[in-house]
């Protein structure tokens, strides 16, 4: 299940500070930006009804190597968050797991260059809609990254020649799904294409 979160106008974020953790709190004080600061606490709590469906009540984040946040003293689960301008998503399961979300981008030729193979080249220039392809490549190989527990230097390494919404490639299934402006991309185990959307966070707490 990937929980998603987009209805920014309706929000306020200091409604829910006091459903964070001290050190959340903390991150969102030292937040300058608006939108950041309202998805460091969207994130925390789709985090926390996510985790919650695998029984897991009380937790820790720690950062690991190249970034990669994970559960203190909790070795069977794994998450991983993504947010944008236009959304939150949130992602938990019982092996490693990577997600991406991001508003539809422009054709960013250079990093084209840099980590397209021909064949993605092809897709993207081929597609009726370049910017929407480009960032489905791109997303796809975020996650990739991100449940590998890799930087942004191994995007390259991963490419992918089809348009299909959901394939297996890398011993990894690889889903993509669409929300308006938005594609969210998901690496794992297994097959994520239930996309629960919260409209109002009172209603996981």
């Amino acid at each position: 299940m990937i929980y998603f979160f987009k209805n920014y106008d309706e929000f306020s974020a200091e409604k829910f500070l006091k459903f964070l953790p001290q050190n959340r709190r903390e991150k969102f004080e030292k937040t300058k930006q608006k939108r950041d600061k309202e998805n460091c606490v969207i994130s925390y709590l789709l985090l926390k009804k996510s985790l919650a469906d695998f029984g897991v009540e009380s937790f820790e984040i720690e950062i690991g190597e190249n970034g990669k946040p994970f559960l203190k003293n909790n070795e069977n689960i794994f998450f991983n968050i993504s947010h944008t301008n236009g959304g939150v998503a949130v992602v938990a399961d019982t092996k490693p797991v990577g997600i991406d979300v991001q508003d539809i981008l422009s054709v960013k030729n250079g990093v084209v260059e840099r980590c397209f193979s021909e064949e993605e080249k092809e897709l993207i220039s081929k597609s009726n809609s370049p910017e929407e392809e480009f960032t489905r490549l791109w997303t796809l190989k975020e996650s990739a990254v991100k449940c590998n527990g890799e930087t942004v230097a191994f995007l390259k390494n991963y490419c992918f020649e089809t348009n299909e919404k959901t394939f297996k490639k890398y011993e990894k299934i690889f889903t993509t799904s669409e929300r308006k402006n938005l594609l969210i991309s998901v690496c794992g185990s297994r097959e994520f294409s239930e996309i629960k959307e919260i409209k109002n966070l009172e209603e996981i707490l």
